[in-house]
């Protein structure tokens, strides 16, 4: 939110992203998670009514390990891929932000081991870390 000026209008979309920004790695054991991920929260949007823009939702997921910030809806897609690469990188890439404000951002919401999962998955659903590694990231970065 904090790339999004926090703007109410753009809250509960990138919390419904986030939360199935991934979720295709356990919903369908798959390294390529993106398109799966974004069948659950579409399906879900519908399901129960949250009358999110389908479009931006599913570009936020679907392009939220893009390497440049283009196309439709890039307003929030950009506030996601910046936020995203930052927790991949586990601060590495900072996008702008402070060392403190992403300490602090880590504070609040510790991986509790998350980024271990990540590697494990890779390792169980390619068959070797390095399948695995180069199977998620011909399926997911998008250029």
């Amino acid at each position: 939110m904090h790339f999004l000026n926090n703007e109410p209008k753009f809250e509960q979309l990138v919390e419904t992203a986030f939360v199935y920004h991934d979720i295709g790695l356990w919903t369908d054991h798959e390294l390529v998670y993106l398109e799966p991920s974004e069948a659950v929260a579409l399906a879900d949007n519908e399901k129960y009514e949250w009358e999110l823009d389908a479009d931006a939702l599913r570009g936020a997921i679907h392009w939220h390990h893009k390497i440049s910030p283009k196309g439709p809806h890039q307003q929030v897609i950009e506030a996601c891929r910046k936020a995203d690469w930052i927790d991949a990188s586990k601060g590495f890439l900072r996008k702008g932000l402070s060392k403190t404000t992403i300490k602090e951002v880590e504070a609040a919401f510790p991986n509790l081991g998350f980024h271990d999962t990540l590697l494990r998955l890779a390792k169980e659903y390619g068959g070797s870390m390095l399948a695995g590694g180069i199977k998620v990231t011909r399926g997911i970065v998008k250029w």
